[in-house]
C-alpha cells in the first residue's frame, strides 16, 4: 500500500513537471540535454539528421548522451523525444544505491 501511494505521488510529480507541448522548439543549439556528459541539442540533432540515428540507443552511442553519472535517468526522455520516439513519458528506471551484504543478510525489517 505504501509503495502504491509513493508511486502515485511520483506519477503526479512527473505529470506536474513535464515540459509543455512544443518544448523542443524552445531549445537553442547550445542547450545541454545531457548535463553529465555535456551533450548539447546540436549534437543530438546532428546524430539524428546527418548520421541517421533513429532511436535513443543509437543517439546515445553516437553522442554519449545518457552515459554519465545518472545513466540517462535525467536526460533519457528528452533524448528519446529528440530522437523521434515521441513525447517523453514517465521514467521507469528507479534510482538505486549499493546495499551492504550485511543488510541483505539481516532480512526484512518490521517497517512497512
Amino acid at each position: 500500500r505504501r509503495r502504491a501511494r509513493l508511486r502515485a505521488f511520483a506519477d503526479l510529480m512527473a505529470a506536474a513537471h513535464r515540459p509543455g507541448p512544443g518544448w523542443t522548439g524552445w531549445l537553442r543549439p547550445d542547450t545541454d540535454v545531457c548535463r553529465c556528459e555535456e551533450v548539447p541539442v546540436a549534437a543530438i540533432r546532428e546524430a539524428v539528421d546527418e548520421l541517421g540515428a533513429g532511436d535513443p540507443r543509437t543517439v546515445k552511442l553516437l553522442t554519449r548522451a545518457g552515459m554519465g553519472w545518472c545513466q540517462g535517468r535525467m536526460c533519457g526522455p528528452a533524448v528519446a523525444c529528440l530522437a523521434g520516439s515521441g513525447e517523453p513519458g514517465p521514467d521507469r528506471r528507479p534510482l538505486g544505491c549499493p546495499v551492504p551484504l550485511s543488510q541483505l543478510a539481516a532480512g526484512p525489517t518490521s517497517e512497512a
